[in-house]
């Protein structure tokens, strides 16, 4: 018995009826005193997340030596557990020998590519410095050579077609005595074209197309450079060839959507876009550009596509028929497409480390939070080094199984032993459900050697749209949306088989009015095309 009972105990019946109150209101009291030091210790860390997110370095890389993000007010301790600060020591280092030897990186300037056109200038003696001394004339025994990189602007010329015509001078002749004779004439005609009519070509669609959506460049900007080339091309002419040319790809489009759907790997991914013009909806309305990712290795491909939802039904619709596994986030989008029986989800382990990074008590590795993130290192550990040895796909499943698996059936253990004693609201709450909920799609990249254990891939092939997007802001219409899409699948795709975009555009809309089979399509896929000179040059 302390002293308060006591007090309380040994005062008379009015007087303590009046302690008895007392010490309830006194327990509320602290009880909400604790509830509201919780939700500003719980502000407290948003604003160091806020500030990290504006100031800081965006990577989620963690080095020791890194300092924290310190604020005036010491608010930001290991507020998530409740009445205990849990301190863990470091996961022991994996020992994953690497096959073969690593080459050191040479260090230096890196030679000009031998592929470059060289202009040779000499420079020599004047007669008189040949002179020695002595008065014998020097001999030349070699030369000392340096290189500088010169810069040659672009260059703008206009093809020019000439049709001939032709005519039967015979008949011509006929003619004069009798006009009931017909006259042969033919004209030669000039190769189609992918927008009749226009002064645009093949080179120049490929151009502005590229400069736009892998070069970020807005049109805007780009009427301004035509202009520093004294031609007169307006933004609105250029959104108009954009329109078509992103059009006229849809058979390609539709083909590398047969592909994806065609092998048993894929990956899925969606950002925002603003469209301003769409039909019922305001101007600041989020719409949103979906990525898709997949075919064989060989012939891998990107698929962009403009929605004006966020809903499920998108990515039911693209994965329609296809039977394999998915690699996508812990959105809850995905989660009807993903408990098909067909089909096998694998959540993203990136996006479980960024939540329980963004419940580092102080930003250090420490707690909870950073024995967590310890782990899911050693995971990729693994992957690194699996990686650095090329392994085949059936060495990386066996190496999984006796490696991460144990490691992966710890962390479990670890997480339902420390969920009853997190307040679920906080940071480490968030991320250690995050986890949980997910844990059988986190799981199942063990499944295949082919699997990866993040959805980086997609956010990869994602992140060009983000820049291009940071850079002309918006989308005026459905339809340049739609044709957006459609130009950064082909560019995109073009870049995963290591095509010059530029080359690779120019040769597919050079080509495209003469197609007239789905076979003449199939040859202008970024996989298919076997031209060397549309590589880019190493």
């Amino acid at each position: 018995m302390n002293k308060l009972e006591q007090i309380v105990t040994s005062a008379e019946p009015e007087a303590r009826k009046i302690l008895e109150e007392f010490v309830h209101t006194f327990a509320d009291a602290i009880k909400e005193i604790n509830i509201l030091k919780q939700k500003i210790d719980y502000i407290a860390h948003d604003n160091r997340l806020l500030r990290k997110r504006l100031f800081g370095s965006s990577s989620e890389k963690l080095a020791p030596e890194e300092p924290a993000i310190q604020d005036d007010l010491n608010l930001f301790n290991e507020f998530e557990l409740v009445g205990q600060q849990v301190e863990l020591e470091d996961v022991e280092p994996l020992d994953v020998p690497i096959k073969g030897s690593v080459t050191k990186k040479k260090s230096g300037r890196k030679a000009l590519p031998a592929h470059l056109p060289r202009k040779i200038i000499i420079h020599d003696l004047t007669p008189d410095e040949k002179l020695c001394a002595c008065g014998c004339e020097m001999e030349c025994i070699g030369a000392q050579t340096s290189e500088e990189l010169e810069y040659v602007p672009a260059k703008v010329e206009v093809t020019q077609h000439r049709c001939l015509k032709y005519i039967c001078e015979g008949c011509a002749k006929k003619k004069e005595k009798d006009e009931t004779i017909q006259v042969t004439s033919k004209s030669a005609k000039k190769p189609a074209q992918l927008i009749e009519r226009s002064i645009a070509s093949p080179g120049l669609l490929a151009n502005i197309a590229v400069s736009k959506f892998c070069d970020h460049l807005p049109l805007y900007r780009q009427e301004y450079i035509f202009k520093r080339l004294s031609i007169d091309l307006s933004r609105q002419t250029m959104s108009v060839w954009m329109l078509k040319a992103g059009h006229s790809i849809i058979p390609l489009i539709n083909l590398m959507q047969d592909n994806i759907l065609s092998y048993d790997v894929s990956f899925a991914d969606e950002t925002t876009v603003q469209v301003l013009n769409e039909p019922g909806r305001r101007a600041q309305s989020k719409s949103y550009m979906w990525c898709f990712i997949g075919g064989a290795p060989d012939k891998q491909v990107v698929i962009y596509q403009y929605h004006q939802t966020r809903e499920a039904d998108v990515a039911n619709q693209f994965f329609a028929e296809y039977k394999g596994a998915i690699h996508c986030d812990g959105y809850s989008g995905y989660s009807p497409l993903l408990k098909k029986p067909d089909i096998i989800g694998i959540n993203c382990w990136a996006h479980v480390r960024r939540k329980f990074i963004e419940a580092l008590p102080q930003g250090k590795e420490k707690g909870v939070s950073g024995h967590v993130v310890r782990v899911i290192r050693s995971l990729y550990k693994i992957e690194e080094n699996l990686k650095a040895e090329h392994a085949d796909a059936d060495t990386i499943k066996k190496t999984r199984e006796q490696r991460a698996k144990p490691i992966l059936d710890e962390l479990k253990k670890y997480l339902d032993e420390k969920s009853p004693s997190v307040l679920h609201a906080s940071k480490l709450g968030v991320a250690i459900e995050y986890a949980r909920k997910r844990w059988p799609y986190l799981l199942n990249y063990l499944q295949d050697g082919r699997y990866e254990i993040d959805n980086n891939r997609s956010e990869r092939s994602i992140k060009p749209f983000v820049c291009g997007r940071n850079n002309w802001l918006f989308s005026n219409s459905m339809e340049g949306a739609h044709a957006s899409a459609n130009l950064f699948s082909l560019i995109e795709s073009a870049k995963l088989h290591d095509l010059d975009p530029v080359k690779y555009l120019t040769h597919v809309f050079k080509e495209l009015p003469n197609c007239k089979v789905i076979a003449d399509y199939e040859a202008l896929l970024p996989y298919a095309v076997c031209d060397e000179t549309l590589k880019i040059s190493r």
